[in-house]
């Protein structure tokens, strides 16, 4: 979708990354997301180690992941991850470019910790 369909189409592999919310047999497991964003994270750090970069997207039309892949009610597609190897900033289109090359910033820790005294 959109920003995401620009150019991850280009990635070496796309992880679809889906939390197994309850057993076959109905048993609710209340912390798979929990678990899949630990598993996605640590596929980041190791894919870093290895030379290679990750881009988790959540902008996708999951229906069509579902029908794509068949897959079972008690199965729910959270997060698709690119990795690969980054290229160039320039080859991609206008916005997209701009947007890989701008400054970083990050929110200030105040606004984002919730602290209590």
């Amino acid at each position: 979708m959109g920003f995401n369909a620009a150019w991850a189409h280009n990635a070496s592999v796309l992880v679809v990354g889906i939390a197994e919310t309850s057993s076959v047999e109905g048993d609710l497991r209340p912390y798979a997301e929990y678990d899949l964003g630990q598993a996605i994270a640590h596929l980041s750090v190791q894919a870093q180690a290895e030379g290679l970069a990750t881009h988790q997207m959540a902008g996708v039309e999951w229906d069509r992941v579902v029908a794509a892949f068949d897959l079972a009610d008690n199965l729910k597609p959270l997060t698709i991850t690119a990795v690969g190897t980054v290229d160039e900033a320039g080859k991609l289109p206008g916005a997209l470019a701009e947007r890989e090359t701008a400054p970083r910033t990050r929110l200030p820790l105040d606004e984002l910790v919730l602290l209590r005294s």
